[in-house]
């Protein structure tokens, strides 16, 4: 075995000792008010191992465009946090977990930017070290594992759904994060990786409120960052490091992925429910002959002015006390002080719903439906997450 192939197996075995290490730890022996103590073992050993990497000699420490790289990833950075922060606009903020005193903002900036750095700093070096596929694929997988979040333990494996949360919500994006890390680490060094990194520790310590995310897309904005740097980041290394016509340049040029990218904020957009219609699959035969399970149907929105215009007859989307409900408007009454109250039922059910529905209840109206198309999301419901069909939906 040489002495670059010693190096490579020395650095697997001791991050691979961290990382069992801080998990066993964190999952199995250390009680709440013992976690700083471990906080402090965990980057004693980080400075250590930065301080083991620091001699390493790289043969590939010269990297093209290097100075653009990080300023357009900069660039791209800050402009999609002030974007990101923006969405608080819509959909309202939160308080962060963080601390503010001056104290409690210090320590965070050394536990979490000061051990993302030193990370970010071992990741380049060893990467860098051996330019093989699988040191790139395996560090990269080592450091997906030691930034992932085991405080929770057990606890995310309590049932389908919030396996499937975990995986969409932290794990993919880890994943891609780390991936897009590696690959920033190959292409422009320690301060190309930073440029990501840092700015990202820094918004999560520094500011004090974030919009109000739910975890779905909350793991697409992460996943699009990373997507966006990486493309322009290749289209740079590639018409820095390689002699292509500008033909050639115009085709890969990463300005060509914004339809794309577009078209995918669109459609996130609409599942989630930002534009004015949503679609939301069918999950029983309550709504039988008009459609049936499986069908998907298109709700939209009602706001105080169209729940006037709102007959018998309609079919309305509501929140109910197990779900949401989406059944045919059958009488409409109001309250003693002039609120309007809806009375609905399946149609092919035999009975009325027994609760009124409120105005605040109702989320849309359904306008069109599509047959089949939402088998998928019925399926993936029950078998993996195991959401029942109880909801008359």
């Amino acid at each position: 075995m040489n002495k670059e192939k010693r190096a490579i197996t020395l650095y697997v075995a001791i991050l691979c000792a961290i990382l069992i290490g801080c998990l066993t730890l964190t999952v199995f022996v250390v009680p709440s008010f013992f976690q700083e103590s471990t906080r402090i073992v965990v980057m004693i050993m980080w400075i250590a191992l930065t301080l083991i990497c620091m001699p390493i000699e790289n043969d590939h420490t010269r990297f093209k465009g290097k100075k653009e790289k990080i300023k357009t990833t900069l660039i791209i950075v800050i402009i999609y946090y002030i974007l990101y922060f923006l969405l608080g606009l819509i959909l309202g903020y939160k308080k962060s977990p963080y601390g503010r005193s001056f104290f409690i903002i210090i320590k965070n900036l050394f536990y979490i930017v000061g051990l993302i750095a030193m990370q970010d700093y071992v990741r380049t070096k060893v990467i860098n070290n051996q330019r093989k596929k699988i040191n790139y694929v395996l560090f990269t997988f080592i450091f997906v594992l030691l930034r992932l979040d085991y405080t929770e333990g057990f606890a995310v494996f309590s049932s389908g759904e919030k396996i499937f949360e975990y995986i969409a919500s932290v794990i993919i994006p880890e994943i891609v994060k780390g991936c897009v890390c590696s690959y920033l680490a190959i292409s422009g060094g320690t301060w190309l990786v930073y440029a990501y990194s840092i700015p990202a520790a820094l918004f999560k310590v520094l500011v004090p409120i974030y919009p109000d995310l739910d975890w779905f897309l909350k793991s697409i904005f992460d996943i699009l960052i990373s997507l966006i740097l990486f493309l322009y980041n290749n289209y740079e290394h590639i018409i820095k490091t390689t002699r292509i016509t500008r033909k050639e340049k115009k085709r890969i040029n990463p300005v060509k992925q914004i339809p794309t990218i577009a078209l995918i904020l669109f459609v996130v957009a609409f599942i989630a429910g930002f534009l004015p219609a949503k679609p939301v699959a069918i999950m029983s035969y309550s709504m039988v002959p008009t459609f049936s399970r499986g069908a998907v149907v298109i709700s939209v929105k009602v706001n105080e002015k169209d729940l006037e215009k709102l007959k018998v007859g309609d079919i309305i989307h509501y929140k109910s006390e197990n779900g949401e409900v989406i059944h045919r408007i059958i009488e409409i009454q109001k309250d003693k002080d002039g609120n309007l109250l809806f009375k609905t039922q399946g149609d092919n059910n035999n009975v009325p719903d027994s609760n009124m529905v409120y105005a605040d209840q109702i989320i849309g109206c359904v306008k069109l439906y599509i047959p089949y198309i939402g088998y998928p999301s019925v399926w993936f419901s029950e078998k993996i997450l195991g959401v029942k069909s109880f909801i008359t939906v």
